[in-house]
């Protein structure tokens, strides 16, 4: 019977040591936090690369053709993801349509060629350091799958102005979204740092002294090196490891702030203009929920409350619940606030679906026309108050939540002896 190989790794959410098989038959957990250390179904680099290649065929045909198509009036007006950005840039939004685009091109792009660079970077024998960081780092700005709600959003919302129809590279582009969220399940960019950077060990199972983690590429070491100007960092990736908690914290804070502030104007002005023979109405976020409802569809009324108003206020008020948390070393159950952090990590991406359905809206509805369409003063701030929460969810480490908890308990357990 072979034996498998046990490493020591620590968790990158609540820092506990941890052994684990090299190879697992299922997935490896933390114990403590429940968070998943290594995966066993994850695909290696070349079925990756064939998956990354096949949504690179389809992109084009995805994102410049057309999704769907109304006819108004004998005339048939196409809405493709391009055309929706760029008639937002040119007709005086080029800040909405740049964030808009980021989310619905640039990245979904960069996702796919990040892959196939890797795949080239193995054949030419050159090391991936910062496509490695970079594939980590935009995972949850792809938001295809945001996008295709949004299309289902903008159809509901287009029905009853003029004939729909969907176009038949609809189906190019729910392919792509499917392969995308298929391709985020697969790959392991812990797994290829260890394929392409072998000579970086794991740690004994048994190893004596406590393990120095990168939460960049999760490499546990023991070793300390540091660079000219004095700051730890990491032997394999080289991330700086000398942030300290005061600096992320400011970070958080800094980006909470901001977007809540924008989160103000989101609601006050008016996020689009719509114009039908002669008459205009300028929808606020609730008044297009209550639109929604008015015209009976209480399912899309649902998905555009709760992307538009619920998460986002959700986010900002859980985002400052976590923060007074570790400011006043509060005694809360750890595991409820972990429920809490992960939620604002996983619901965060999903209130640019407005934004993506303006977009839409754009394309097919251009000014001038008997209906027109044009998008509000507040997508701009909603899109950057999206963009800032999400920047500090991103920079909230849930380590120092777990240290709080540790603190608690080490005095509970000398107060009880």
């Amino acid at each position: 019977m072979k034996i498998k190989k046990i490493i020591l790794q620590t968790c990158r959410e609540c820092g506990q040591e941890v052994r684990v098989p090299l190879v697992p038959s299922g997935d490896a957990t933390c114990p403590t936090c429940n968070n998943t250390l290594r995966k066993s179904n994850s695909w290696n680099l070349n079925r990756c690369t064939f998956l990354a290649l096949a949504i690179l065929i389809l992109l084009p045909f995805a994102l410049k053709f057309p999704l769907l198509s109304i006819d108004l009036l004998g005339v048939k007006i196409n809405a493709t993801v391009w055309d929706g950005i760029w008639k937002m840039a040119t007709e005086g939004y080029p800040y909405t349509a740049f964030m808009v685009l980021v989310c619905a091109v640039i990245m979904p792009l960069s996702f796919v060629l990040l892959i196939l660079t890797i795949r080239l970077q193995r054949l030419i024998r050159q090391r991936p350091r910062y496509t490695l960081i970079f594939l980590t780092k935009i995972k949850e700005w792809v938001m295809l799958d945001v996008y295709l709600v949004a299309l289902a959003v903008a159809a509901f919302k287009i029905r009853d102005y003029a004939d729909l129809s969907f176009g038949i590279h609809l189906i190019a582009f729910v392919i792509v979204a499917i392969l995308n969220t298929l391709l985020f399940i697969k790959v392991e960019p812990k797994q290829t740092w260890e394929n392409f950077y072998p000579e970086y060990h794991s740690l004994p199972f048994d190893h004596p002294s406590k393990p120095t983690l990168c939460p960049t590429c999760e490499y546990c070491f023991d070793e300390r090196i540091l660079d000219l100007k004095g700051r730890e960092r990491c032997p394999r990736c080289e991330s700086n490891l000398s942030i300290s908690d005061n600096v992320k914290l400011q970070r958080v804070w800094a980006c909470l702030i901001a977007g809540t502030i924008m989160i103000i104007p989101a609601n006050i002005f008016p996020i689009s203009t719509t114009e039908l023979a002669g008459n205009v109405s300028a929808d606020s976020l609730i008044s297009g929920v209550i639109l929604f409802v008015e015209m009976g569809s209480y399912t899309v009324a649902a998905i555009v409350f709760i992307a538009s108003i619920a998460v986002p206020v959700s986010k900002i008020s859980i985002i400052l619940y976590l923060l007074l948390a570790i400011h006043y070393k509060w005694q809360h159950p750890i595991h409820r606030q972990m429920k809490l952090l992960h939620y604002v990590h996983f619901v965060g991406r999903w209130s640019m679906l407005d934004l993506f359905v303006l977009s839409l809206m754009m394309s097919l509805l251009e000014r001038g026309q008997i209906l027109s369409f044009s998008v509000g003063e507040a997508a701009f701030y909603f899109g950057a108050s999206v963009f800032l929460t999400m920047f500090a969810s991103a920079n909230l480490d849930a380590r120092m939540l777990w240290r709080i908890h540790y603190d608690h308990q080490a005095k509970n357990k000398v107060n009880t002896a």
